[in-house]
């Protein structure tokens, strides 16, 4: 899918993944920004004390239950029915899931990584936004 964006968006950016990277926590790597994917959390702390290292960015990675969240938007007795639907609204935008139950990163989510990656601070602020919104925090 990234080779597929990246190819969309008409950018040359090479993506590397290899068990060496891996063995440094390292998921993938493009160009010299370097990227962990992480499951998320959902206490607010989880992408707080990120590393340091100045290109190294943590991607959130959602696993939702839709069936529960659908419930709970539509449940009366659910307080913040508007977290939850902003929840659903944000995974819905940013994966994808297969047939097969998988979840992957959806096309927008890479034009995010891939438009923002030229500029890692923001890039990173990014990043944490689209993390804050997928806790329901908003």
């Amino acid at each position: 899918m990234f080779e597929y964006v990246n190819s969309k968006l008409n950018k040359n950016l090479i993506i590397d993944c290899n068990a060496e990277l891996d063995l440094k926590g390292i998921d993938a790597k493009v160009n010299d920004v370097e990227f962990q994917v992480k499951k998320i959390s959902h206490r607010k702390e989880a992408m707080r004390g990120l590393s340091k290292r100045k290109n190294f960015i943590q991607v959130p990675y959602a696993v939702f239950d839709i069936s529960e969240l659908k419930e709970k938007v539509n449940n009366p007795r659910t307080r913040n029915r508007k977290k939850y639907q902003n929840m659903l609204d944000i995974f819905q935008k940013y994966f994808e899931i297969l047939k097969n139950g998988f979840v992957v990163f959806s096309e927008e989510y890479l034009i995010l990584v891939i438009e923002n990656i030229d500029d890692v601070e923001k890039l990173k602020k990014e990043i944490q936004r689209l993390h804050t919104k997928l806790i329901g925090e908003s």
